[in-house]
């Protein structure tokens, strides 16, 4: 068992009772596992994947000229292999459901093994510095101008979709998301030896939520990636399947607090793939994914929705702001949470 592969073309190229059938679908399996995959959509990742080798292939004084500051300010640049501590923003509850982290009573000393790069679109006030020209010839023409426009587009279609099949007005969420201030990432997961998974200390990347309404995730052929098994317990591997317009999309922490939690976010992290699950030895292959972070306007209040809100379910999340969200839960992954966030949290 693992997640669909559903069909989003006639989402954008249907009749009016095609895309609601396909909206109810698409909203029904994000009910079920906060997650989801779909193809042809009209986006591959393969030219973008090709551009990230050749990124995370620069001598290291250039990526660490460009480098992101590890603070709770939106992630842009280099961020080094174990920069980020997933492990430290999600953690299980009493009923062993996955939780946003409100304290400090986490495993402090969990490493990612991964590095990656992050940008938004030229012009926005949390600049990105961008290697040079010289170094990765049409590197920023085609990450800012060209494939970012299109996941946003493809980000904003799918959120309409969810709309529809929550039985809001169209717009309820991407009214909220005019500023485009939506962030792409590359990473790269350097070779890593089974041994030192099964230490215990290290993973590609450990369970965690992200914190915009959606993420878009593109993979490589490599595996490793899984999403929490909510109906059985457990771990689904999200195996490609091949079809280069495959795209995961998670549910993340904006989106459930805009539904007061109707709709849950994908808990995922990257383990060995399937095929090295029980070995004992040997080395798993590096890996390269892209992520799209479709993000609320900035100063938007993506404190629950009233029509989420009942006498059975009373509000469960505070009234913040989209950059009071996304503050809090960066700035838990480099223990730089702002002080008057982790008071009010």
């Amino acid at each position: 068992m693992s997640l669909p592969a559903i069909d989003f073309s006639a989402f954008r190229n249907g009749t009016e009772q095609e895309r609601r059938e396909l909206a109810t679908r698409i909203t029904g399996e994000f009910k079920k596992h906060g997650a989801t995959r779909l193809i042809s959509h009209g986006i591959t990742g393969e030219i973008t994947l090709l551009y990230g080798d050749k990124f995370f292939q620069l001598p290291g004084a250039e990526k660490v000229a460009i480098a992101n500051i590890r603070d709770a300010n939106p992630q842009r640049g280099y961020s080094y292999v174990g920069s980020e501590a997933t492990s430290k923003v999600n953690k299980k509850d009493q009923k062993g459901e996955f939780q946003i982290c409100e304290d400090d009573d986490v495993d402090q000393e969990l490493v990612d093994a991964k590095e990656h790069f992050d940008y938004t679109r030229d012009g926005d006030e949390y600049s990105t510095p961008w290697p040079s020209e010289a170094s990765i010839p049409g590197f920023h023409d085609w990450m800012e101008g060209a494939f970012l426009q299109d996941c946003m587009r493809l980000a904003r279609d799918v959120l309409t979709a969810i709309e529809i099949g929550l039985d809001v007005p169209v717009g309820t969420f991407t009214s909220c998301m005019e500023s485009h201030v939506d962030e792409l990432r590359i990473q790269h997961y350097p070779p890593l030896a089974v041994e030192e998974l099964k230490a215990g200390k290290i993973k590609r990347c450990h369970p965690h939520t992200d914190f915009g309404f959606i993420t878009l995730l593109f993979q490589d052929a490599t595996g490793g990636l899984e999403v929490e098994d909510r109906a059985n317990g457990g771990w689904l591997p999200v195996i490609p399947i091949g079809d280069p317009t495959e795209v995961g999309v998670y549910i993340g922490d904006t989106l459930v607090h805009k539904t007061n939690g109707h709709l849950r976010a994908a808990v995922h992290h990257v383990v060995a793939p399937v095929s090295l699950k029980n070995r004992e030895d040997g080395i798993m292959p590096e890996r390269f994914t892209i992520a799209l972070f479709a993000k609320a306007d900035r100063h938007a209040d993506v404190g629950p929705m009233s029509q989420f809100i009942t006498s059975k379910t009373p509000q469960r999340f505070p009234n913040l702001t989209a950059l009071e969200l996304h503050n809090k839960r960066v700035g838990q992954l480099y223990d730089a949470r702002p002080k008057a966030h982790m008071a009010s949290a």
